[in-house]
């Protein structure tokens, strides 16, 4: 008979090693700045991903990172366009399509 009921913690830890992890990091001269992986993002994260397209990168970046961690992120030299392009090699190295989950490139 097959399983039909599964604890959540199991499904996230399985998902995580099927991607590789659950976080992804950048580093901006050996600094590290750290945002989940797509499908590991809160529903508020998704939300702004899918207004991102009209609003721009910046709001969907500053909810994935947290307000503190993305003002870091931007003294240090960082911009929304960088975690796009950590996406889209994310993406690559999955050989998946992150469908909605990604933001817009034109910020």
């Amino acid at each position: 008979m097959s399983k039909t009921t599964f604890s959540l913690d199991e499904l996230r830890q399985r998902a995580a090693q099927r991607k590789g992890g659950d976080k992804l990091t950048i580093t901006i001269d050996g600094t590290p700045f750290t945002i989940p992986v797509p499908g590991f993002w809160p529903d508020r994260v998704k939300e702004m991903a899918r207004r991102s397209r009209e609003d721009g990168d910046i709001p969907f970046v500053r909810e994935l990172m947290g307000a503190k961690e993305y003002e870091k992120f931007v003294a240090a030299g960082g911009r929304s366009d960088d975690v796009a392009l950590l996406l889209e090699e994310y993406k690559a190295a999955q050989g998946a399509d992150l469908g909605e989950s990604s933001p817009s490139p034109s910020s």
